[in-house]
């Protein structure tokens, strides 16, 4: 009986001394979900370090001004080193960093070789009014080959492999444009919110925002432009899945102005 009230009454002073330690646990971790929460409402949260963008203070301002569209540039006309035209853009691979790599053309379906496709260097590649002109003629042709030791989709880019299209490859360090058009888009936990229909680059080949159509009602008519935070972003998103999940909830894509093609100030962005 003795061992018993002691034990109660030590059981007792303890749950007292620590009372107030856990008060505050438990207050800091109500006030850090709290900011949490709130910085998420906000659109402040961060993406494995990137800072998601208030949709508020999200403007088309540059979009229009320097946008390339993802649209224009998949299957655009590809020229020689003369002008002349040679094939077709097939697919566009990107790095980690959803940065331009390498183009990927169907060409020389006249020249003695037969239709082929070489993979590009997007440096070596060059945006003109009827296409992309690249520099590869029917004798170097070789030199540009999918599977070159310098190829963006070497032996190393092939050791984790995706399909890219019907006889190409791509590693996990690089990916595919075409691995996110069409895609399912997503709002913050899941919920649908419609497909993605296009993305903009900027000049020099860098992604920078993702174009969705919304389906069903309540979400306008779209089509909307969001910022894109990447492949491997922490986002949920990667090559490989049929969906695009974006860090934002309902009500932050509630008041989004519609994306007005007519308003891109280049041809590579405006032409459908």
């Amino acid at each position: 009986m003795l061992r018993h009230t002691i034990g109660a009454s030590t059981l007792a002073l303890a749950v007292a001394l620590a009372g107030p330690a856990v008060a505050q646990s438990q207050n800091q971790s109500q006030t850090q979900g709290q900011t949490g929460q709130q910085q998420m409402q906000k659109g402040q949260a961060n993406v494995q370090g990137q800072q998601v963008r208030v949709l508020s203070e999200w403007n088309y301002d540059e979009l229009y001004r320097t946008g390339l569209r993802a649209e224009n540039l998949l299957d655009a006309d590809v020229m020689g080193p003369q002008g002349e035209e040679i094939g077709s853009v097939e697919n566009v691979i990107l790095d980690q960093n959803n940065q331009i790599v390498a183009l990927i053309a169907q060409v020389g379906g006249f020249w003695d070789i037969g239709d082929t496709h070489v993979a590009v260097p997007w440096t070596e590649a060059k945006l003109v009014d009827d296409g992309v002109q690249i520099p590869v003629t029917e004798e170097n042709a070789e030199d540009y080959d999918l599977y070159a030791e310098t190829s963006v989709v070497n032996k190393q880019m092939l050791q984790q492999a995706r399909v890219v299209d019907d006889d190409l490859t791509a590693g996990s360090r690089v990916w595919k444009l075409t691995n996110l058009i069409d895609d399912f888009a997503t709002l913050r936990g899941g919920v649908g919110y419609g497909y993605v229909d296009d993305a903009i680059f900027t000049r020099e080949g860098k992604l920078q925002a993702v174009v969705v159509e919304p389906s069903g009602t309540g979400y306008g008519v779209g089509p909307y432009a969001y910022p894109f935070y990447g492949y491997g972003a922490g986002t949920g998103w990667n090559a490989g899945l049929d969906t695009y999940e974006m860090p934002y909830g309902e009500g932050d894509v509630a008041e989004m102005e519609t994306l007005d093609y007519d308003l891109f100030e280049d041809d590579w962005g405006e032409i459908d």
